[in-house]
């Protein structure tokens, strides 16, 4: 143990019999030609760049305190490479497209000046497609789409944010696909606004605190005990203080934030608007209701007189105007609807932290192989995934295993 082992193999070496009279040795199996090491050491250095996403640096000091080799960067980074020409990728298309669930979600990510465009099938928890643009146009994205379309994949419902590039473009190659605006997104600008109106009204406290009648000079305080009433520049702290209680849900409230919140609306009573709405607000995506209900609700609060007289709720309501707000409500005519583009959002911070681990990595070529390696790693662990029984002609070695 803690030894190194190594295996000697004698191979016969042969001289060509034709005009070239060249030497030529048999093949070792598991070592490829010319190389050093076996393919097994190959493997495990991809699996440690892929799966457990080390830096090259650290994958040097896992080889030299597990297996006692000493690996340079030059041939960590030939692993690299030998680890995609191993892989299938025209596998993981084909498997993405018979798991597709008819649910999914599109995101753009942003790096060093380029943009990685993905798709994802939340329901079943794979990559679907994904594409690595110089510009964020809405030429790159209609390619990206028509990309999608071409392996195959049939869309019942699309997940987005409120980009205008998927206004026009997911019906042009979806004719009858339903688009979900992600909730999350429009709940976020909402409740910014709401929260601009809070900061109005505390400014407006905080301004009151300098008001009243000066002291003056050498006049005698009086003997009287200290109010325990606060100031209005200490209510104008306090209300920014707990400025969250306005935005957070009901159910989510303790009964020390409840009394809070109390002490917030005997303050500025004008709060009570504001918290009032984000309550009606939520409840036209709550779940156990059906798209009938939410219509009425969103009418019921355009109609009411108290949200009209306050310019920051106006504002707010501009969020659900009809056609939007129906793109909004696009989840409560399924089953099993998702009405988040979270999905896609955890894949764009896989890619970030993927990226950390090797800040080099900047060329299309190399990001685009690297992406397709970590997706081909993750079809191999995914629970839908069984392996082929029969392998294409050209046997694909499984670099990428999954540690027992």
């Amino acid at each position: 143990m803690g030894q190194v082992c190594v295996i000697e193999g004698k191979v016969g070496i042969y001289k060509s019999k034709c005009a070239c009279q060249k030497y030529f040795r048999s093949p070792i199996k598991g070592v490829s030609q010319g190389a050093l090491y076996s393919d097994e050491v190959r493997n495990v250095v991809a699996n440690s760049l892929i799966r457990d996403r080390l830096p090259y640096r650290k994958v040097q000091d896992r080889m030299q305190e597990d297996f006692h080799l000493s690996v340079s960067l030059g041939y960590i980074h030939d692993c690299f490479y030998w680890a995609h020409s191993n892989i299938c990728s025209e596998e993981r298309r084909k498997w993405a497209v018979e798991t597709f669930s008819g649910v999914m979600c599109i995101d753009e990510v942003h790096d060093s000046g380029r943009v990685l465009l993905y798709a994802t099938d939340p329901l079943n928890d794979f990559t679907i497609h994904f594409a690595v643009n110089e510009n964020n146009d809405q030429e790159s994205m209609d390619k990206f789409l028509k990309e999608i379309l071409a392996m195959g994949i049939e869309a019942e419902v699309i997940v987005t944010d409120g980009s205008p590039l998927y206004k026009d473009a997911l019906q042009e190659v979806w004719q009858d696909v339903e688009h979900q605006l992600c909730i999350f997104h429009v709940i976020k600008d909402v409740n910014k606004l709401i929260l601009n109106g809070l900061r109005a009204i505390k400014n407006a406290i905080k301004k009151q605190g300098n008001k009243g009648r000066k002291k003056k000079r050498g006049r005698k305080k009086k003997n009287y005990q200290k109010s325990k009433k606060m100031t209005r520049k200490e209510e104008a702290s306090f209300l920014w203080e707990h400025q969250y209680l306005i935005v957070r849900k009901e159910d989510s409230l303790t009964d020390e934030d409840r009394v809070n919140l109390k002490m917030m609306i005997q303050i500025a009573p004008e709060i009570a608007v504001l918290r009032r709405f984000i309550r009606d607000f939520y409840k036209l995506f709550e779940k156990d209701i059906d798209k009938s209900l939410a219509r009425k609700r969103r009418s019921w609060m355009l109609r009411n007189k108290k949200y009209q007289n306050n310019p920051f709720v106006v504002k707010a309501l501009k969020k659900i105007e009809r056609k939007k707000f129906e793109k909004m409500i696009v989840f409560l005519g399924w089953e099993y609807g998702e009405r988040t583009s979270n999905h896609v959002e955890r894949n764009n911070r896989s890619f970030r932290m993927m990226q950390k681990t090797r800040y080099k990595r900047r060329l299309i070529k190399t990001i685009t192989m690297a992406i397709e390696l970590e997706l081909y790693s993750k079809m191999l662990r995914h629970e839908l995934y069984k392996p082929p029984l029969i392998f294409p002609e050209k046997q694909q070695f499984m670099t990428l295993k999954v540690a027992a």
